[in-house]
């Protein structure tokens, strides 16, 4: 079983290392992007959509009503086929937070 992966130490070499993140796909609401770090090829998500839900009240009956939004997260970030990794850090965080930052090479 793998061990946890150490957010700080992640931050220390993405600032040491320089390294650019690349664009890999997009699925489901998510852009997949892979960094190396620690020599290791990763992979994780940036949801760029989420689901807005916004109550009506029409003629005394009220309705909720479910939309599709992007993300608030994203803010004014242009993402690109190729990013710097520490550009990133917010999602990487996110991702290792949620154990969706995953070692893809051995």
């Amino acid at each position: 079983m793998e061990t946890k992966v150490d957010i700080n130490e992640v931050k220390k070499d993405l600032y040491r290392s320089k390294e650019f993140a690349e664009f890999s796909h997009y699925c489901e609401g998510k852009l997949y992007y892979t960094v190396n770090v620690f020599g290791k090829a990763h992979q994780f998500p940036i949801l760029v959509t989420e689901t807005i839900s916004k109550t009506v009240t029409f003629s005394g009956f009220a309705i909720t009503m479910d939309a599709m939004a992007l993300s608030a997260d994203l803010g004014k970030t242009a993402f690109s086929k190729s990013i710097k990794g520490s550009d990133l850090i917010r999602w990487i965080q996110k991702a290792v937070d949620t154990d969706d930052f995953i070692k893809i090479s051995l």
